[in-house]
């Protein structure tokens, strides 16, 4: 036990280091202290309930149970759903409060709630920063609410939220992370032929095209300024899977079999040798060691830079400052990372699945709360439709009932063969994140090969995901 307590705490340290990954240009969710956060909920005993029926509590009085939220769109869709939900149940036997908070906060307020047994029923939250929770026996399996719904979601949502076989969050919406282009700066260096006349769609190149016509012809238009064609940063662990998407632009692996690969793969680390040799081409910004994920999209919209990182969300975040006049307005458009695996051209593209985790607070009453609330919203089509539609859905019907508004999105569906699971669902991956980024910088500066260094990230990120494959919970 004592053991645990030392791995949920090296855990909450690591990710009290994270922002938001790939986010900084989405807004944020409205922010709920901590302290309110960490308070147990209020049961109003003086609330009278019906008999006993499908979706009633049986205790005979109301069982109060939070939902947290970090969702970063509009949060008036999270406050009308779960006044629907109330409404709803009135006089059930359940009653949901939402406390919202922003991402940075995450980590601090699960730590606060384990610590005095305040942890909320419901958690909407990514995916990627959920799986330590997951180990440490936090959350709940919820394949019993997942798998009747199973035909109607994306495969690649379904299976990424799996660990041992079993669903431990409902899927609801993922923000694809790819690439987005200054389409005007690639028409004025000549490269029109490359951006797609429709712009409602998924800008696809082959790997040879990208490295043989389009960075230098960008690299020769940029000359003798600071601008620079494409965003490489190492200096911290914020966006990383930028740099995770172009390790695998040679059909390498970054993880088998839960474990981390990256030393022994051997295009892996021609990848990794084919971006230090793009940034000492002057295909790259010049301080790669000291540029972070922030800088570089920031850059990218003063059009410092042709090519960039983003989240779909990122995308869409910069196309609505365009309209508010934050920033000056240019052909913005969204891809894919090309990629070139045994001679055959390909796209590749990460994926942040987010939904909801059913919290395992040892409080039965507030847990079956939260998995009403799960099973009403699975039925409750329009606050799944408005909720999903915030980015990519993972729902068919979801991305069917909202594609008029939403244009873009069938393209993306039509992209789901490239998606893969840039985390592998490595028990302690968000530990190995800050082991990254220094064996990155000592090859971008020439300190250590490729294959030096990602033998010893490997090596690093190896002995943490042993030691939290000894103790999670849902593995032994």
């Amino acid at each position: 036990m004592k053991r645990m307590i030392l791995l949920v705490m090296t855990a909450v340290l690591a990710m009290m280091m994270l922002t938001a990954c790939g986010n900084a240009s989405s807004p944020d969710a409205s922010q709920a202290s901590s302290e309110d956060a960490s308070q147990p909920p209020s049961e109003d005993n003086d609330k009278e309930t019906s008999e006993a029926d499908p979706g009633t509590a049986s205790s005979g009085e109301t069982v109060v149970f939070e939902v947290w939220s970090e969702y970063p769109g509009d949060t008036a869709i999270l406050e009308r759903m779960v006044d629907k939900f109330n409404d709803a149940y009135q006089g059930k036997g359940y009653e949901a409060k939402l406390n919202l908070y922003t991402g940075a906060e995450r980590s601090t307020l699960v730590a606060a709630a384990v610590e005095t047994d305040t942890l909320p029923a419901l958690m909407f939250t990514g995916w990627f920063t959920s799986t330590d929770y997951i180990h440490q026996g936090l959350v709940a399996d919820v394949s019993d609410i997942v798998e009747p719904v199973r035909d109607d979601l994306y495969p690649f949502a379904f299976e990424e939220t799996q660990i041992n076989g079993k669903s431990y969050m409902l899927p609801l919406y993922q923000a694809y992370f790819g690439l987005m282009y200054n389409a005007d700066i690639f028409k004025e260096a000549g490269l029109g032929e490359y951006v797609p006349e429709e712009k409602d769609g998924v800008t696809e190149w082959t790997l040879d095209a990208y490295e043989e016509e389009i960075l230098p012809k960008l690299a020769e238009y940029f000359e003798g300024t600071e601008k620079y064609p494409m965003s490489v940063f190492a200096a911290d662990n914020q966006a990383d899977t930028w740099t995770l998407n172009w390790l695998t632009m040679l059909g390498g692996r970054m993880w088998d079999d839960g474990y981390s690969v990256a030393g022994e793969d051997a295009n892996t680390v021609a990848a990794l040798e084919k971006l230090v040799d793009w940034s000492r081409k002057g295909y790259t910004n010049s301080n790669v060691v000291t540029k972070s994920g922030t800088e570089v999209n920031g850059e990218f919209e003063n059009q410092m830079s042709a090519v960039t990182f983003c989240q779909y969300t990122t995308y869409t975040s910069d196309m609505d400052k365009m309209e508010k006049g934050e920033i000056q307005p240019f052909d913005l458009r969204f891809g894919t990372i090309p990629q070139k695996a045994d001679g055959k051209d390909s796209s590749v593209m990460a994926s942040y699945v987010c939904g909801a985790l059913l919290m395992n607070n040892g409080k039965e009453d507030q847990m079956e709360g939260g998995r009403e609330f799960l099973r009403w919203l699975l039925e409750e089509k329009e606050s799944l439709n408005e909720y999903s539609a915030y980015s990519q859905p993972v729902f068919t019907s979801v991305e069917q009932a909202t594609s008029a508004d939403h244009p873009m999105y069938a393209a993306l569906k039509e992209i789901e063969p490239a998606l893969w699971s840039f985390t592998g669902n490595v028990p302690g991956y968000v530990s190995t994140r800050g082991l990254l980024f220094p064996e990155l910088q000592a090859a971008f500066s020439g300190e250590k090969t490729a294959a030096e260094a990602l033998m010893d990230y490997q090596t690093g990120a190896n002995e943490v995901i042993r030691e939290y494959r000894e103790n999670s919970l849902v593995l032994n």
